[in-house]
């Protein structure tokens, strides 16, 4: 056997006692590992998922807080005053049960849909049709739920506060909302 199959640590292979061994090269000042490439998604097909997880996924809970409406205030009077506020009296509590449980699912579907569902795969019913998804950046996988919670609650925040936020990646380089910023995340095409 000869010595250079011996790896690393082998006392053929280290330096003799009291000097250090050559230092690797150092980067050059300011240097940036490269980020990983990815198919960045588009402004319009984010704008049209968020349209779908924001109109249609939740429609069966619209459609039955709607149904309990209807049912709670057919048949009640509505007054109106002269300082344009407005009573309904002789409600049916039934209908405001139901409508009750349509606002209660809207918030559930959006829940899961948004958090547990992008979360764990990167994509919400509406990304998922468009075959778009959020993932971290640093290492392409999705999100997790509490990641996925907090991006939900700064676009809330940030959108809430500024439209801009939602307008930004008509002109970042990675197609990122200030949102996407914060938790470190990208939108991308679905491979």
């Amino acid at each position: 056997m000869s010595d250079q199959n011996w790896g690393p640590g082998h006392p053929s292979q280290n330096p003799p006692y009291g000097q250090m061994p050559p230092m690797p090269p150092m980067p050059p000042q300011g240097y940036q590992p490269p980020t990983p490439a990815y198919p960045f998604a588009s402004w319009i097909s984010r704008v049209f998922a968020s349209i779908l997880d924001g109109f249609v996924v939740p429609l069966p809970g619209v459609i039955l807080a709607g149904i309990g409406a209807v049912i709670a205030f057919s048949g009640s009077e509505v007054t109106t005053y002269d300082d344009g506020s407005v009573s309904a009296e002789g409600g049916n509590p039934v209908g405001v049960i139901v409508m009750v449980v349509g606002i209660l699912a809207i918030f559930l579907i959006e829940v899961w849909n948004l958090v547990f569902r992008q979360g764990n795969t990167g994509q919400t019913l509406g990304k998922k049709w468009l075959g778009i998804s959020v993932i971290r950046e640093s290492d392409g996988v999705p999100l997790g739920p509490v990641m996925a919670l907090l991006r939900w609650i700064m676009m809330a925040i940030l959108g809430g506060a500024c439209f801009l936020n939602y307008l930004w990646p008509l002109w970042d380089s990675k197609h990122q909302c200030w949102h996407d910023m914060v938790v470190r995340s990208v939108v991308v095409r679905a491979r």
